[in-house]
């Protein structure tokens, strides 16, 4: 069976560019980060992941989802700050996604397991976390919101 879950966030209101691994996010004060928390997830296999944003650009639109299994993460930065968390013993994988197909009301693009991690990620816990990196110099759209799903598979 394959199953389906989403999380969102509002980035802040503002356009600045983002360099390569910097951390999106919902806001620039790193204290006050919410990650994304994925509930209900495991166990299972996670096989793709998906990327739908607000604003219509596509131009280096990459992004790379990290997942974890503490039940909550803590950015060393916030948005537009380069990426870095302290969860190295609950990091289970990452997602690479290139968003790249426009439409009139935002872009989406699919993404599968970043290179070196094989087909899937296998999740033994219910709850996963994430967090997301540009990995392109993008510049967003004032305001974005960011819709990130896993598409699971029990």
């Amino acid at each position: 069976m394959i199953r389906i879950s989403t999380q969102s966030f509002t980035r802040p209101a503002d356009t600045t560019a983002y360099a390569s691994g910097d951390l999106a996010a919902n806001s620039t004060t790193a204290g006050s980060v919410v990650p994304l928390l994925f509930g209900n997830v495991g166990p299972a296999t996670i096989r793709r992941a998906r990327i739908t944003k607000t604003g219509t650009s596509t131009t280096n639109a990459s992004f790379r989802l990290h997942l974890f299994t503490a039940p909550t993460i803590t950015a060393a930065n916030g948005d537009n700050g380069a990426f870095s968390t302290n969860q190295a013993q609950s990091y289970l994988g990452a997602f690479d996604v290139t968003v790249g197909r426009a439409f009139t009301d935002g872009a989406s693009g699919v993404g599968v397991p970043a290179s070196g991690q094989g087909t899937a990620l296998l999740v033994g816990n219910a709850n996963i976390t994430g967090l997301l990196e540009v990995t392109a110099a993008y510049t967003p759209a004032s305001a974005e919101v960011f819709r990130v799903e896993l598409e699971i598979e029990d």
